[in-house]
């Protein structure tokens, strides 16, 4: 049996050796699309483009421009002249964020006007967030110069756990990194008997001495080790290059990603047994994966979906793997804390892997 499954192992890497172009694809695009993405994450909303109409044209209120110039949220692009072109300017996407001082601002209070393109509401809440605080600080530096206290009745202190910079790079890139394992796990395992009915080769293999089990390891673990080298790869480039945080155990880490690794390649397996060519197999990846990238929380967290979806979303083993590599790479989570999850990922492997076995028996015939 094992020398009749590792035939079939080598004859699967040589055929994958020899499509060289899916094999660089294979190998060189999931770090090249981790590389890109976190690239993009890591600049962040920062320097925001703002313009500004000073009616005031003050120390005062050159002083409130400089400081909202010099935060890291914002940056100066343009001294608007009136209130049409601050419309223009907002309505033609030039600018984020508008602020009007009003005349008389420096002599006796005056209410500020902070205009927001609310169309990227993430950016508009970071960037009201950093005007807000440029204007209080502003005030307690204005109060403390005229000699004014203003009393602390509540000393408020806050500790941040598990990622105290608040990186929302870190959070990420974990989540990028089980996406991305799984595109290429599941890509790979559901063009195993595809591309095998496909070339006609299939009833090849069925007049060998081969087992439906066997043929099913033979094209699986081809899979495992692709995904399984893909995730160390880029593993190692989320610490070294953009020094995400690894506080677990990587033992555990690279055994429940096995785990999780076994779980796609049953599901690839299964989509290879119905699929009749390549291109339909990619198809049903492709609608897979919208699926699970909807449930799983990688766009949308879970709790904040409706309660059957939260309900669906618990047969996704893509939203079990995310939670194992967020708490294991931040918190430092160890077995007990991540039970649960290795229990249901677990169960849904073995589902799936008597789904795929019986599927593979009856479509070979």
């Amino acid at each position: 049996m094992l020398v009749r499954i590792g035939t079939l192992i080598v004859k699967e890497l040589t055929q994958f050796r020899r499509d060289w172009l899916l094999a660089l694809f294979i190998l060189l695009a999931p770090a090249l699309q981790l590389l890109l993405l976190a690239q993009a994450i890591e600049r962040g909303i920062h320097e925001q483009p703002l313009a500004v109409l000073d009616l005031d044209r003050s120390r005062l209120s050159r002083q409130l421009v400089l400081s909202l110039d010099n935060t890291r949220e914002l940056r100066l692009r343009f001294y608007a002249g009136s209130m049409d072109q601050v419309r223009s300017l907002l309505d033609g996407g030039q600018v984020r964020l508008a602020v009007v001082i009003p005349a008389g601002f420096a002599r006796s209070p005056q209410p500020i006007q902070v205009i927001a393109d609310g169309t990227n509401t993430v950016a508009a809440a970071i960037t009201l967030s950093a005007v807000s605080g440029v204007v209080n600080r502003l005030a307690s530096d204005l109060a403390a110069g005229y000699g004014l206290v203003v009393p602390e009745l509540i000393d408020f202190r806050t500790d941040l756990r598990f990622n105290p910079t608040m990186n929302f790079r870190d959070f990420s890139i974990p989540a990028q990194l089980g996406f991305i394992t799984y595109q290429v796990t599941l890509a790979v395992a559901s063009l195993g008997l595809a591309r095998e009915r496909e070339l006609g080769t299939l009833e090849q293999l069925m007049v060998t001495p081969l087992r439906r089990i066997e043929l099913a390891l033979g094209k699986g673990i081809p899979a495992m080790a692709v995904g399984a080298l893909n995730f160390a790869v880029m593993w190692l480039i989320s610490l070294a290059l953009f020094r995400v945080p690894m506080h677990g155990s990587p033992l555990l880490l690279a055994a429940l990603t096995l785990l999780f690794i076994t779980a796609e390649v049953h599901w690839g397996l299964l989509i290879s047994a119905i699929s009749r060519t390549q291109q339909q197999a990619i198809l049903f990846v492709f609608i897979q994966a919208m699926v699970d990238i909807a449930l799983s929380g990688f766009i949308v967290q879970v709790r904040n979906m409706p309660p059957l979806l939260q309900a669906l979303s618990r047969f996704v083993p893509l939203q079990h793997y995310l939670v194992m590599i967020r708490s294991i790479m931040l918190k430092g989570a160890g077995w007990e804390e991540l039970r649960p999850q290795a229990a249901a990922l677990a169960a849904l492997s073995l589902a799936a892997a008597l789904l795929a076995l019986r599927t593979v028996a009856r479509r070979v015939e």
